[in-house]
């Protein structure tokens, strides 16, 4: 059975083609302009395939397949009917799931999270997206949007977020916010010069580590997990903020106890692998 997932980010969307539960070909491409121009995107990729899972940075309804709040990629996708259009170009079955919780499905059943059951995932890229999995499985929410740790308050009165609040997880430690604490270019050229000794981007991401610190040392407050895995395309950079990150989850541990801080192991490519796993699920 070949499936094919597809990862909508903000910068950049991926794609996998599997068989079975084994990654066959793969690729990355930048985000095209907008919602129509993605879904062409993926007809054009999905010739001789059984289902199709895409994955959206924001909230969806997974029934219809309808894009309801995904701010990050180009173009106006709010209310864009995304798997109605996907299955009209492409004639096959098409699921439409959170990206955070696409992520989540593939580090659960193929990656750091194998073998666990009740596990917190945080997705650091140009957003910071959550997701949550209690006894094995990985919760959605009316909008898919359970677990979103990203846009908890961790500084009230901080930085604006796109969400209309301030002092988001988001603003700290997603890409943007560390680029422009750190006064670099690009996220890989913060940690660069960070591990050169750049002194404003170490404090970038120490900020960023104490930031996401706080928003899980909540969330497992919340929950009562003991796990969290961390993925996407900035937590390359996790060394560099997992000073800070222990040692605010120390502060909490009389609470929250020992939590185990675990990178993801799928790469840049776990995002597509897992919404291609439910994309089986409905093919």
């Amino acid at each position: 059975m070949t499936l094919l997932g597809i990862d909508v980010g903000g910068t950049n969307t991926k794609w996998v083609l599997m068989d079975g539960d084994t990654v066959t070909r793969s690729g990355s491409v930048p985000t095209p302009p907008g919602p129509d121009e993605t879904v062409k995107l993926a007809a054009s990729l999905a010739r001789r395939v059984e289902s199709i899972g895409i994955g959206l940075p924001g909230h969806v309804d997974r029934d219809t397949g309808t894009a309801l709040f995904v701010p990050n990629p180009p173009g106006d996708w709010d209310g864009y009917p995304v798997a109605a259009r996907l299955r009209e170009l492409a004639g096959a079955p098409v699921s439409v799931v959170n990206d955070a919780r696409a992520f989540a499905r593939a580090e659960l059943e193929l990656g750091a999270a194998r073998g666990l059951a009740d596990v917190l995932f945080a997705v650091l890229g140009t957003g910071v997206g959550g997701a949550v999995a209690l006894r094995g499985a990985v919760l959605a929410g009316p909008r898919d949007n359970l677990g979103e740790i990203g846009h908890l308050t961790v500084s009230p009165g901080g930085p604006a977020c796109c969400c209309g609040n301030e002092g988001c997880l988001e603003t700290f430690a997603a890409g943007p916010g560390i680029v422009r604490a750190a006064g670099s270019g690009t996220a890989a050229e913060a940690a660069e010069a960070a591990r050169a000794g750049d002194g404003r981007a170490v404090k970038a991401f120490e900020r960023a580590g104490w930031a996401l610190g706080v928003a899980l040392g909540d969330a497992a407050s919340l929950l009562g997990v003991g796990s969290v895995v961390v993925g996407g395309g900035v937590a390359g950079a996790l060394d560099l903020m997992r000073s800070a990150l222990r040692a605010e989850l120390a502060r909490r541990r009389p609470l929250i106890g020992d939590i185990a801080v675990l990178p993801a192991v799928l790469g840049p490519m776990a995002g597509a692998i897992g919404a291609a796993l439910y994309g089986r699920r409905s093919g």
